[in-house]
């Protein structure tokens, strides 16, 4: 199957209900309220395909420091790399930004996607990415 993916960050005009539809279908459990305080309150890079949202990665930061979570690629899409190229243009728009730290916590079995998407470097249980 050919690969159409558009990877862009989306916006805080983004609308909830398109996310809402894609928590629904990939990862149950989000309310409308709590899918527009992530718009609101989070760096959301989106995978696409037509204007369908197939997967996406979020940080949370304070201008120093970030923090990575909900990297989640739709089921039907999975293991064609777009996990790796969401976490590359999240991590890529915030050192544009100066965000000194990148870290998120993950599971152990996780590590090699993060290290190979990022070049996140494992320390005492967390994948942390440290800039220079």
């Amino acid at each position: 199957m050919k690969n159409n993916i558009v990877y862009k960050k989306i916006s805080k005009n983004f609308p909830a209900t398109k996310l809402k539809v894609f928590f629904d279908e990939a990862f149950p459990g989000k309310t409308s309220r709590q899918c527009q305080n992530i718009i609101k309150h989070s760096t959301i890079f989106g995978a696409f395909d037509k204007n369908k949202l197939m997967g996406i990665g979020r940080a949370l930061d304070d201008t120093v420091y970030a923090f990575i979570t909900d990297v989640i690629v739709h089921h039907s899409y999975q293991k064609r790399g777009i996990g790796s190229k969401i976490v590359k243009s999240l991590c890529d728009d915030l050192i544009k930004r100066n965000i000194k730290i990148i870290h998120c916590s993950t599971d152990k079995n996780l590590i090699k996607f993060y290290k190979s998407a990022a070049d996140f470097k494992y320390e005492s249980g967390d994948v942390t990415l440290f800039l220079k």
